[in-house]
């Protein structure tokens, strides 16, 4: 993992998700769009990020939520955590490998609370992508 810091710290725009994914796999920020930018819809920004990830990494996006008793499935995974800024009312990403690997604010405050979204991003075989098989 390489360190990227987020660029935009707007509360609609901002992109600390963006910075922890090219943190996480080590490319400059500005390699994956600011998908808030094209959308504020959930779905349709999970739909575009997973896209890019897809095409662009070779990867699945795959978010979900865990209560606190089952974050144990996240043992030992690098990912993208999500949980309420300590900068406000808003939500922040950051690196998490059991606990906090990497803040991408400036101020590294990570987070105010246990996070409970994850993103994780899974290897997908090239050969499936073109219909091989």
């Amino acid at each position: 993992m390489q360190p990227v810091t987020q660029t935009i710290f707007d509360d609609v725009y901002g992109d600390c998700f963006r910075a922890c994914v090219a943190s996480i796999f080590e490319f400059p920020i500005e390699t994956m769009p600011n998908f808030w930018e094209q959308t504020q819809d959930v779905s349709d920004y999970w739909k575009l990020t997973n896209a890019w990830a897809v095409k662009t990494l070779g990867f699945k996006v795959v978010n979900f939520q865990f209560s606190p008793n089952d974050r144990h499935v996240m043992d030992g995974l690098l990912c993208v955590a999500c949980a309420k800024s300590p900068r406000g009312d808003i939500d922040h990403a950051v690196v998490w490998q059991d606990s906090l690997v990497y803040d991408p604010h400036p101020s590294g405050a990570g987070l105010a609370e246990e996070p409970d979204t994850f993103t994780l991003f899974i290897p997908i075989d090239p050969i499936r992508l073109r219909g091989e098989i």
